[in-house]
């Protein structure tokens, strides 16, 4: 897969990871204790060792805007993986629920996503240029963002968008210290 085009779904590869019920009700989940809940517990939650990492690739969140039905999507995506109560275990510690936690990674992914839309659209041009394994690559990696796109677009509420304006540099910031490097030199992005 190529590798910085990969990166650009590591922010929301964590969602996979919730387990625990619940619900949160406000105008928007993105508030400033909230991010700090997340950034709290993110490096925690970087550091468990995942049963299957590729799987969380192969996860594919609903058109849907209902977090606790994701995140009980989700778990049962992952039904069977070992780090499931290692993971209960640290949003627990953080007050974090699975769905408050689903939906602040699948939200706060927001301004990686609009950020990187001019280098995606770049690679899919190129995509005729590339060797066929590295194209396939390519194309699922470019797929994939597309359908977190439109999965998580329809979601933000008014409210969403002004707290993701309010908090961009803080949430592409938190990005740029996930494991693998989340935000790429632009260099990287091209094939």
């Amino acid at each position: 897969m190529n590798k910085s085009l990969s990166r650009v779904i590591s922010f929301c590869s964590l969602a996979p990871l919730l387990v625990v019920a619940g619900t949160a009700w406000a105008d928007t989940v993105l508030t400033d204790a909230n991010l700090t809940k997340l950034e709290a517990a993110l490096p925690a939650l970087a550091k468990v060792e995942q049963d299957n990492v590729a799987s969380l690739y192969q996860v594919r969140l609903q058109a849907h805007c209902d977090w606790s039905r994701h995140a009980a999507e989700v778990r049962a995506q992952q039904e069977g993986q070992g780090y499931l109560d290692e993971v209960d275990r640290i949003l627990a510690e953080h007050a974090l629920t699975a769905p408050l936690f689903m939906e602040l990674t699948a939200k706060g992914s927001w301004p990686v996503l609009d950020s990187m839309r001019p280098m995606l659209q770049v690679s899919r041009r190129a995509l005729p240029f590339l060797p066929e394994p590295q194209r396939q690559q390519t194309v699922q990696v470019l797929d994939q963002t597309e359908h977190m796109t439109q999965a998580i677009g329809p979601c933000l509420t008014e409210a969403d968008k002004a707290a993701l304006q309010q908090h961009r540099g803080r949430l592409l910031a938190m990005a740029s210290r996930m494991p693998g490097g989340l935000i790429p030199a632009s260099a990287d992005i091209l094939p």
